[in-house]
């Protein structure tokens, strides 16, 4: 498991765009050793960027909240959320079967603002937006939080249990007037096959303070589908992309099936580091328990270093059938991956700094 998580990882660093078509691919004419450092160092700049993610306002703000509601003995916080059900228009959403009905966002326009002494919200009138005001914290002074919800539009999903889906929305949270969570929806776009939504145009994002997650599924053709997704920080330098295209053999989308996938291709970056991969999914999926040899001819990891060509990554069965990943540089030497700086056995390095780096989280689930 711990290998499939480390083959995932691995893959899941490098991105972005295509090379251009017929273009040469440059070779890296360094040392297999200077290029294995490359790949190293991209390694700990992954790791170093999932460090900023964790250490970042939002995350901090996470953890602080989570730690006051935990030490709550005064019930300020249940207190608070029990009173919006006496906001007078609050009712009919807190009774609302949404999203089998509409949500109807602008029934519930206005600025509520908590008054904790009273333990009550009062209302003011607005015409575009829902906003609460709110003290964060137990020991906050002053209304020193929001959440604001404007912008939304939805449509009736017509699947055998209708539901109500956003079609745009946007979703602000604001501690100390300071942005620290959104959540926007730009664009729903789909066709109905059958009883089957297939999306045609679908972006939205999600920031947390200092970074933002971009995701995007578009319709190229019937039976040819692009995915993007990137992680990005302007403040630090982090940039993480994906960038993937999955073709199909069938657009009898309410039977799809893996063995109708016909090749999925794509590349994947962090930093400096990108991977193209490019996998034949026709042929792969049509044979039950594939050889190595099998799946290196398939699957294609290729890695570059500022589009320079690096080598690529092979899966290698030893005696004991057991599997490990390779990188084979260009000069033809091979290298097992486990040999590298941050890697270690079985991942065990890998792994172990992650869990360090999300020590926070891990240990407060572990106490549940």
């Amino acid at each position: 498991m711990k290998k499939l998580l480390l083959t995932f990882t691995l893959i899941s660093m490098f991105s972005c765009e295509n090379e251009p078509t017929g273009s040469a691919t440059e070779e890296s004419q360094n040392t297999p050793e200077e290029d294995q450092v490359l790949i190293e160092n991209g390694i700990q700049s992954l790791m170093n960027c999932l460090e900023v993610l964790e250490t970042g306002d939002f995350s901090n703000l996470l953890i602080d909240l989570y730690d006051n509601v935990d030490a709550d003995t005064a019930d300020f916080h249940q207190t608070m959320i029990e009173a919006i059900e006496n906001i007078p228009n609050y009712q009919p959403l807190i009774d609302s079967d949404y999203p089998n009905v509409p949500f109807n966002l602008q029934n519930y326009f206005g600025t509520y603002t908590y008054n904790s002494q009273l333990g009550s919200w009062t209302t003011a009138s607005s015409n575009s937006m829902m906003q609460l005001v709110f003290p964060l914290f137990t020991s906050s002074s002053s209304n020193d939080a929001s959440i604001t919800v404007s912008g939304a539009t939805e449509e009736l999903m017509d699947i055998e249990d209708p539901i109500y889906i956003p079609t745009s929305l946007n979703i602000e949270m604001a501690h100390n007037n300071e942005m620290m969570f959104a959540f926007n929806i730009d664009n729903v776009s789909y066709t109905m096959s059958g009883e089957i939504p297939i999306p045609n145009d679908v972006n939205f994002n999600i920031y947390m303070n200092p970074f933002t997650h971009d995701f995007s599924i578009d319709k190229l053709s019937d039976d040819l589908f692009s995915i993007g997704y990137s992680l990005s920080s302007s403040d630090d330098g982090c940039v993480t992309q994906l960038e993937a295209s999955v073709k199909l053999l069938s657009t009898d989308y309410e039977n799809l099936e893996d063995t109708d996938i016909d090749y999925i291709t794509g590349n994947l970056t962090t930093n400096s580091i990108k991977m193209e991969f490019d996998v034949d999914a026709e042929a792969l999926f049509a044979i039950d328990d594939p050889t190595t040899l099998q799946l290196n001819n398939f699957i294609d990891l290729e890695v570059f270093n500022d589009n320079i060509l690096l080598g690529e990554i092979e899966i290698h069965e030893d005696s004991d059938a057991e599997y490990s990943l390779h990188m084979v540089f260009t000069d033809g030497s091979t290298v097992n991956v486990e040999s590298f700086t941050g890697i270690g056995p079985d991942g065990e390095v890998f792994i172990q700094t992650l869990e360090g780096i999300f020590d926070r989280y891990i240990n407060r689930l572990d106490d549940e």
